[in-house]
């Protein structure tokens, strides 16, 4: 494989990072998986980066359906992992504040998606990219989810 071959696969691997981890979530929610769901996702996208055919579907249409079959695929060889529950999975440390953050059982997918890509440091941009949505509707879902949190930890 050549530099500019490896290049592109980057490139493309960072424009659809969000359909992964949008994919990824909808396998496993909150579970402790998603990592591992993400990861696996990866594979399946750079699977569909190398084996694409432009003449037989939409580069989306297949690589959604690459990255899916590959979560499908682990999960079901994994499926006695999917039983263990992990207790700290509403639970987050925040190194800067050092504080824990409890986090309400009644947060939908979005908005346990809004927190990890905040605690992943993504950028506004990134996060409106991976939610599909525009700045403004992201800054009042990220305000919702705020307030949700400090009416939940009693702040």
């Amino acid at each position: 494989m050549d530099n500019n071959t490896k290049e592109l696969e980057e490139l493309l691997v960072q424009q659809h990072y969000g359909l992964v981890v949008s994919q990824a979530l909808s396998f496993c929610g909150r579970t402790s998986l998603l990592d591992d769901y993400i990861q696996v996702g990866l594979i399946g996208l750079l699977k569909a980066i190398r084996n694409y055919d432009p003449t037989r579907s939409k580069f989306s249409t297949f690589s959604t359906t690459c990255i899916r079959n590959e979560i499908l695929r682990f999960k079901n060889k994994n499926k006695k992992h999917e039983s263990c529950t992990n207790l700290t999975e509403n639970v987050s440390y925040c190194e800067k504040t050092r504080v824990w953050e409890f986090f309400p059982d009644n947060l939908s997918e979005e908005e346990f998606f809004i927190l990890n890509l905040k605690q992943s440091n993504f950028t506004k941009k990134e996060m409106c990219e991976a939610l599909r949505c525009s700045k403004r509707e992201l800054d009042q879902k990220t305000n919702r989810l705020i307030k949700k949190l400090k009416s939940y930890n009693g702040a």
